[in-house]
């Protein structure tokens, strides 16, 4: 084996000079990966006289090699990139150009052995992008007369280096496509989801009702609904999974299609967010759950019953907002275990009653020195405007957000449902 030291004093015939100018104008074209890997294989044998030719790409995420193709193979090789042959082109970034196969101590013969081929020499070099950054191995096996030569390693460099630029063009585009297209995915299913909150709000008379949502990322994991029970009571919920983005998208829009479903049944709030949670925990990833606050207003009574999953904080302001009174949790988030139960409590609203119900993406938004909104500045914010109708207050409650986060990036979705007794 010898690593080749390329001599100054070698030009290319003319004939393969104007079939390289050719293949490089050819890998300038092709964008698509597995059509230019196919095109370098075969020009490189071609031009070499080879039998076969093999091309590793270097995966830098796990510093591994591995064949997307491979002439007489279509099974992918991935191996450390350190190993064989190939690692040591890739390690040491040389051409090598081995006679004899079988008398270096790197080759590996199972590969022969596996595929009935017969190596009688190699020839590789590395493949480097325009910053001399690792794109992949490129290697021909047996000339078809005698032995690789010097001439055939200039011819091999030259190819390589242009195969090596390709590649790393061709990759960088379909990242980009494929980015391309997670965004426009992404976008469509922010649309699902916004189509899920509801388009029109349930008229009670004596109540005045308004919700909100902002996902932090194109699709979030909170999610509010406003509608009417079968007996003519009023529905509410309010909804958190786990983290924000399409996974907690997914799991908070089945939470929010199950709760709608028994509701067209049942009125009962607790058999309701037991049966939801049954389905939850038989579908939810480990250590993935759903807060969730459920609320009917009772078009009779005017009371308003609650069962509350872990969700919280939920804050009734009464007599002006001179007292505050805080709607605790009646049971664990959905989908932990199988089995609770959440009980069912009822609250009475006078006029001028304010009951707030928000997610923690609220409370939690931070400011541009790491402070935390908190509560406090949320009721006060409310209080001040308690004149205000309940869409007002909703917007109160976002400018509020937005103001105190001052440009600095929402970690978190942000709802809000306000429930305002006006009479």
């Amino acid at each position: 084996m010898s690593d080749v030291q390329l001599p100054a004093n070698i030009r290319l015939a003319e004939k393969d000079l104007t079939r390289i100018l050719e293949v490089a104008r050819r890998l300038g074209s092709e964008r698509d990966l597995d059509l230019l890997l196919d095109l370098i294989l075969r020009e490189t044998c071609d031009l070499l006289g080879a039998e076969r030719a093999s091309l590793f790409l270097y995966d830098a995420a796990t510093s591994e090699l591995y064949s997307k193709i491979a002439q007489g193979s279509h099974k992918e090789i991935r191996f450390p990139a350190d190993k064989g042959i190939a690692g040591y082109i890739a390690g040491k970034k040389v051409c090598v150009n081995i006679p004899d196969a079988y008398s270096d101590p790197r080759f590996n013969p199972q590969v022969d052995k596996d595929t009935g081929f017969r190596t009688r020499n190699i020839m590789g070099c590395p493949m480097l992008d325009l910053e001399g950054n690792l794109v992949g191995v490129l290697e021909v096996l047996n000339k078809h007369q005698g032995s690789f030569t010097s001439y055939d390693e200039y011819v091999l460099s030259v190819v390589g280096s242009q195969a090596g630029v390709a590649l790393d063009r061709a990759r960088l585009q379909a990242e980009y496509l494929a980015k391309v297209e997670i965004e426009r995915d992404l976008t469509v299913a922010r649309r699902i989801q916004q189509a899920l909150l509801p388009k029109t709000t349930p008229s009670l008379a004596g109540f005045d009702i308004a919700g909100w949502s902002e996902p932090a990322d194109e699709t979030g994991g909170d999610i509010y609904d406003l509608f009417t029970f079968k007996s003519g009571n009023v529905g509410f919920l309010l909804g958190d999974a786990t983290g924000h983005g399409i996974g907690p998208a997914l799991m908070i829009s089945e939470t929010r299609a199950a709760v709608r479903a028994m509701a067209a049944h049942s009125s009962d709030l607790g058999l309701i967010l037991r049966e939801t949670n049954e389905l939850l925990v038989g579908d939810a990833p480990d250590g993935r759950f759903v807060t969730l606050f459920a609320g009917m207003i009772c078009c009779q009574s005017n009371q308003v019953s609650y069962s509350s999953a872990g969700q919280g904080p939920t804050l009734l302001l009464r007599d002006g907002g001179r007292r505050i009174e805080s709607l605790e949790p009646t049971g664990l988030p959905l989908g932990i275990m199988s089995g609770p139960a959440w009980p069912v409590r009822q609250v009475d609203m006078t006029a001028g009653d304010v009951l707030l119900v928000v997610s923690d993406g609220i409370i939690e938004c931070v400011n541009p020195h790491g402070g935390m909104l908190g509560s406090d500045a949320l009721l006060a914010a409310v209080g001040a405007n308690l004149e205000r109708s309940a869409a007002e207050l909703v917007r109160v409650i976002a400018e509020l957000t937005e103001q105190f986060a001052d440009g600095t990036e929402f970690r978190d979705d942000r709802t809000a449902i306000v429930i305002k007794r006006t009479c």
